[in-house]
This record gives C-alpha cells, structure tokens and sequence, in this order.
C-alpha cells in the first residue's frame, strides 16, 4: 500500500506521473546505457557521478559529463545510441512500489497520465517492462512539445490528453526541476524522493 502522505488532495480528478524515478527505477538500465555509449570516448563513467545527477536531462547530463572530465564527444551520437543500449539493460528496470500502489489503486477511478522528460521509446519500454502501460490515458513525453522541464509544457501537453485543466490534476515528481514544471503549469504536486532509494546494483556492461 502507498503512503498517507502520497494520497491525492480532494480536489484531484487526475494524477500525472514522471517515469524515471518515479514510476521506475531505472537506475541500472540509464547508467548501463550511458556507460556503454561513452566508453569508446575513453570515459570512465562512474556510478556516483550519475547517482547525484538522478533526474537530469540527458543534454544536462552529458554536458555535466564534458565539463567534469575535460573530454569532447559527439553528444548527438552518443544521443542516437542511447534508447537501443537502454532497451539492452530493460531487464534491470523495476517498478517503485509506492507509485505502483497508487496506479493500481485508483486505476479505473481517476484519469491517469504520465509526464515525462524521457524519449518516448524509452519511455514506453519502460512503463511496459513494468507492467503499466495499459493503466494510462495519455503518455507524454519529450518528443511531444520539444521542450522539458522545469518548463511547463509536458504538463500543460499531459493534462490536455487525459482531459483536465491543470488545477484538476495532481503530480507525482523526483527531482526539483520536475516539481517545478508540475507548480508552474499549474498542477499540485508531491514529491516521491522519500519513498524511493535508486538501486545502482543491477546494472552490467551489456
């Protein structure tokens, strides 16, 4: 069962869920991919540099990446080949149990969407490997307004689709720039970090 704290607020007749680290662990499949499509640049990427840098975009990350290391790479290949080495490492993503619990419970009760940062055919890997897809009226993501977080697009884009306004709806989020989206566009909003520990150990060199 989910936590008191996670319930929605009365006025909720929608929930909207980020996916990476919210709905999924996806620690060991991101870090797995990412480490495998900088290695032919001779970058070592080490596991503590991601886990502080947990719900970055990728531009945000591989910038962070140049930046501590000093390396140029063609961040735009190393792009390309990152949603065919995550689908490599799926098998390590695993649903967070408290978010799970709240899909499952109000799942034919509420509209239920997903708001996320992410390349849709990640995304959509991610939710099925998990067994949520199904669960959900609109799934939104990058490719969708071309624009991420802490931006308010995605959100004003998901609550369009499951049919809200956005002070109907309620957010699920696990990084600062994700509850911004969430407040700016309009939506209230809880943050998931407390009930959620990323596991790093499932991750392998594919």
């Amino acid at each position: 069962m989910f936590a008191d704290s996670l319930h929605p607020p009365a006025h909720a007749k929608a929930l909207i869920f980020d996916c990476d680290g919210t709905l999924a662990d996806t620690f060991a499949a991101h870090y797995g991919a990412f480490r495998a499509a900088l290695a032919p640049y001779g970058i070592d990427f080490g596991t503590d540099f991601y886990a502080v840098r947990l719900g970055w975009s990728r531009k945000a990350l591989l910038e962070a990446v140049v930046q501590e290391t000093g390396v140029p790479f063609d961040a735009e290949a190393v792009a390309a080949r990152n949603a065919p080495l995550f689908l490599d490492h799926i098998d390590a993503v695993r649903a967070i149990a408290a978010t799970e619990a709240l899909v499952r419970g109000y799942y034919g009760k509420m509209r239920l969407g997903v708001c996320s940062g992410g390349q849709k055919d990640i995304v959509e890997a991610t939710l099925k490997a998990i067994g949520l897809y199904d669960c959900f009226d609109g799934v939104v993501t990058f490719e969708d307004t071309g624009i991420g977080k802490p931006a308010p697009d995605l959100y004003l884009e998901a609550c369009r689709r499951v049919g809200v306004a956005p002070s109907e709806a309620h957010a699920y989020e696990d990084s600062d720039e994700g509850i911004e989206a969430a407040r700016v566009a309009g939506l209230s909003v809880s943050d998931v970090r407390p009930f959620y520990t990323p596991d790093p150990s499932g991750w392998c060199d594919g």
